[in-house]
């Protein structure tokens, strides 16, 4: 399960939230959206992305700079994760530059106010229902080309923590992924860090989800370093966008940077 909140890393306490915690993990267990690339945009190849700021609906007992932190950790992560696979992307910054320079970052944060389980958004809605207020806000927002791309990337934290783990996430979550270093004590409980991440690809023109995925990373390891818990967000992201998720389905079959490369042979 997830680890007990009760030890510091470079300076930072956390709060024991145990119901809290096995609340998300009831949540997270649960059956979900499809993960992968959706049937109708199975046909579909995608030149930019831009990432939305993440966000998370809990704290994890941070205060508001080491949230930002840790939300740039993912962001960072997340975009260089698409670089490599062939997107051009438009980081986090840039596109709230962009909107802010249009005056219109306001209007996207208002009616784009993703609060809640990232996996009950952009999805399809009955037959006659009325459109949820995030998917009416970025079709007319594309509609009149405000956005910096046909495709954003939205990311929810669901849970950050480390601290001692006296059961692994393995035994009461069906996708999580228990890692153990080398130099880990045979035996629990451990020192562990938990990482878990849900990502959506959104088309701008429909407001619908293009691709899901999720990860729940938890490495145990013999001691927790300064570095311990970014290097283990930078794993997390890293296999929530592996090639096998149906991603580099979506990815141009040209790298952007190579479009106008020079093919002469010297």
């Amino acid at each position: 399960m997830y680890p007990s909140a009760k030890d510091t890393l470079a300076d930072r306490r956390v709060i024991p939230i145990a119901i809290s915690v096995m609340a998300l993990l009831v949540i997270s267990c649960a059956s979900g959206p499809q993960t992968g690339v959706r049937t109708d945009f199975e046909q579909i190849r995608v030149t930019t992305v831009a990432v939305a700021p993440f966000y998370s609906s809990g704290s994890f007992g941070l205060d508001s700079q080491q949230r930002q932190q840790i939300e740039a950790y993912y962001e960072d992560a997340a975009s260089s994760a698409l670089a490599l696979h062939g997107f051009d992307v438009i980081d986090s910054q840039a596109m709230r530059h962009h909107l802010t320079e249009l005056d219109l970052w306001r209007d996207f944060e208002d009616g784009i106010d993703l609060r809640q389980n990232l996996r009950n958004y952009f999805e399809p809605v009955a037959a006659g229902a009325d459109q949820p207020i995030e998917v009416q806000t970025m079709r007319d927002l594309g509609a009149h080309g405000a956005l910096p791309a046909e495709t954003i990337l939205f990311g929810e934290i669901i849970y950050q923590s480390y601290g001692t783990c006296r059961q692994a996430a393995d035994a009461h979550a069906a996708h999580a992924e228990v890692s153990i270093t080398p130099s880990a004590p045979s035996e629990l409980p451990r020192p562990c860090v938990s990482s878990h991440f849900q990502a959506k690809l959104v088309d701008v023109r429909t407001g619908r989800t293009m691709w899901f995925n999720r990860i729940f990373l938890e490495t145990h390891t013999h001691q927790l370093a300064a570095d311990t818990e970014r290097l283990n967000i930078a794993r997390a992201v890293e296999l929530i966008f592996d090639a096998g998720t149906g991603i580099a389905d979506l990815a141009p079959l040209q790298r952007p940077d190579d479009t106008h490369a020079d093919t002469t042979t010297p």
